[in-house]
């Protein structure tokens, strides 16, 4: 501290120092002469050994004055009811030669405190069961147990590796009487040399228990107001957005309650001043100051840094709006009523209009420009875009107003429903009775009826029917002709079926109610035995399902058959009223028609490849005609294969249909 003081009193080195400075070195000088003097025990504490001593405390203190700052540990322990404390270490250092606040040099002091603290329990074989670090800078406790972030550099980094050393709950305030470190930071009378000195032995107060120990008399949490960082508060003046526009829907409502908000303030004053108050319906004036009134709110919202400026340009001129402001290039200025206007270079023209000449400037994607859009959009019926465009362009200037016609057109709910077109539904998945690849043909099959047809019997004419049976997975039809809607006849026409192509596993019809076009009594009938036919076609081979009533879509397979089978008659039966020998020829041909349609379509670059239809499932060919083969090997080569070509057919059918899709309507059966 001497020297400092000599080196701030800027002395020469062949000059002599000041009288306090001479003063100080001869008592230092005295000072020196004691140490000799001062005789410590070479142990902590002298007639104990280390496993007697166990564990101890190890108390801290820290110190700072305007010239040092310091920081002093002791060990204390317990035994047989006797407290020993002792001096373990200390440390001192000068104040920088530059001012520092007596604050942040009690912070430094308490840095120091915590690295010794740090040392002490690294480098000492004692175990130290707690640690206690005691300071009388209610500053730095403040510190220490508020969140560093708000403090500046100084005091947040050395706050922070405080708490990395030590814990919050660790510090503890101690009055500056009984803070030892304070012999080590300021001169008073001089320290002690005494080995029973409290520098040696501790302060008094460790000798008693931690009940008596120095505390805190205010509750109040600490607060530290230095060394805060700066708060910058950023005040931008901006109009309150008290309209709730999400509460309207139309701008005439709009515009009609911000009229009657007028009316109301108005009459308030009128009353006030005992006039007569304003009643009846909204007038004109009304309307165009609320118009006005919301003009004004809008603009404030949307653009208030340009407003500012405009309002400051009546009293400078210099004033300019900045160039990345959306108004910019729009030249815009306010009128008489603090409205927001394009500046054009037609104002002075006397047959346009104000508005037109000066339009009023709207943000695009505001609430209230919508709405004003949707009220165009409206009034002209919802028609042509540019019929809108062209009308607000005459009184208002709104950016990429195009784009946002076209948006309200889209949003506008009329617009929606008279446009709406239906959308086709997603294609259920296919049943398992047509997905079954690997049986025989008419495994599976639904049945329907079709007629009546006419047939000439001797001079009368008799109702033949048709029943329709339908192979569901390879989509081969069968014939059989019907004489009455009688369930004998069903009967019979399912038996000669059955003869023919073999015991089906499931049979599916309708279900009598979905015959569109049939007659009352083919109805009645149908509803009357589709309990007898269920009892005599199911058993352990064949089961028998019908669809739902009203429900024509399950049978959509066999429907589209029908008709395919009404084409190929109405082309092979020109005859009005055919025999029924005529009628079972006709029949028969009908069928081969059907069964040799392609299933999957061929494109024109794979002609040499022939399409599969359903009489390759039953006849090996699409017309049921083999050509001979030209060899004798060929032969052989054919009747070996022979029973492997259902097979063939059907791995070919499978793979075409997975890649092909099967054409019909979106129902389960189709």
């Amino acid at each position: 501290m001497i020297i400092q003081d000599t080196w701030r009193s800027q002395v020469s080195w062949d000059e002599e120092v000041s009288d306090s400075i001479q003063t100080r070195w001869r008592k230092w000088i005295k000072l020196l002469e004691e140490v000799n003097k001062i005789r410590l025990p070479r142990p902590y504490f002298p007639g104990f050994s280390a496993a007697d001593i166990g564990c101890v405390d190890l108390h801290i203190f820290t110190d700072a004055s305007e010239e040092a700052y310091a920081a002093t540990a002791y060990f204390r322990t317990v035994k047989n009811e006797k407290v020993y404390c002792t001096l373990v270490m200390a440390k001192a250092k000068v104040a920088p030669l530059k001012a520092v606040s007596v604050p942040r040099l009690e912070l430094m002091g308490a840095l120091l405190g915590a690295r010794l603290a740090k040392t002490v329990c690294e480098y000492h074989t004692i175990p130290i069961r707690r640690r206690v670090l005691w300071t009388d800078s209610l500053a730095t406790l403040a510190w220490i147990q508020s969140p560093h972030c708000r403090y500046r550099q100084f005091v947040a980094f050395r706050v922070g590796e405080i708490l990395t050393k030590t814990e919050a709950d660790e510090w503890r305030w101690v009055p500056t009487k009984h803070n030892v470190a304070d012999e080590a930071t300021k001169w008073g009378k001089g320290p002690s040399t005494e080995v029973k000195s409290r520098w040696f032995q501790g302060p008094e107060f460790l000798y008693f228990p931690e009940e008596k120990w120095p505390i805190r008399e205010s509750t109040r949490p600490l607060v530290a107001d230095e060394e805060l960082r700066p708060s910058l508060v950023h005040h931008v003046m901006t109009t309150k957005d008290i309209i709730r526009w999400e509460n309207f829907s139309k701008w005439e409502r709009l515009l009609r309650a911000i009229a009657y908000v007028h009316r109301f303030v108005t009459n308030c004053r009128q009353q006030h001043n005992k006039q007569q108050l304003v009643a009846g319906c909204l007038t004109k004036e009304e309307l165009q100051k609320a118009e006005l009134s919301l003009w004004r709110v809008t603009q404030a919202i949307a653009y208030p840094d340009e407003i500012a400026v405009l309002k400051q340009r009546l009293s400078n001129p210099k004033k300019e709006i900045e160039k990345t402001s959306p108004v910019y290039k729009l030249s815009p200025y306010l009128d008489e009523q603090g409205v927001m206007r394009m500046d054009s270079r037609i104002g002075t023209a006397p047959f346009i209009s104000y508005d037109f000449k000066f339009p009023v400037i709207l943000p695009r994607n505001h609430p209230s420009t919508l709405l004003l859009i949707n009220w165009y959009h409206r009034r002209y019926l919802h028609a042509n875009n540019e019929t809108v465009h062209n009308e607000i362009r005459q009184r208002f200037h709104v950016s990429n107003l195009r784009t946002v016609v076209r948006q309200v057109a889209k949003n506008c709910q009329v617009c929606k429903i008279s446009k709406a077109s239906p959308v086709t539904p997603k294609m259920a998945p296919l049943p398992d009775a047509r997905l079954a690849a690997t049986v025989r043909p008419f495994s599976y099959v639904g049945l329907d009826y079709f007629g009546p047809v006419q047939v000439k019997v001797g001079r009368s004419c008799v109702k033949r029917w048709i029943a329709l049976f339908t192979c569901l997975t390879i989509r081969a039809v069968h014939l059989e002709i019907v004489h009455s809607l009688s369930t004998e006849s069903c009967k019979m026409a399912v038996r000669r079926f059955v003869a023919r192509r073999g015991s089906p596993v499931e049979i599916y019809s309708d279900n009598g109610t979905n015959f569109q076009g049939a007659s009352r009594e083919l109805r009645a009938e149908i509803e009357a035995t589709s309990k007898q036919l269920q009892e005599t076609f199911t058993n352990t081979n064949t089961k028998w399902l019908f669809n739902p009533p009203s429900a024509p879509h399950f049978g959509g397979s066999w429907e589209r058959l029908v008709r395919s089978v009404k084409v190929a008659l109405g082309a092979l039966c020109p005859e009005r009223n055919p025999t029924d020998e005529t009628l079972i020829t006709v029949i028969a041909e009908a069928e081969s028609v059907v069964n040799s349609r392609p299933l999957t379509f061929i494109p024109l670059e794979h002609s040499a490849q022939e399409a599969l239809t359903p009489n390759h499932f039953i006849l090996l060919s699409s017309s049921g005609v083999v050509q001979p083969p030209k060899t004798i090997a060929e032969s052989t080569k054919v009747t070996r294969t022979n029973w492997t070509m259902n097979r063939i057919l059907v791995d070919r059918f499978w793979k075409r249909w997975v890649r092909n899709g099967p054409n019909g309507s979106m129902n389960p059966m189709r």
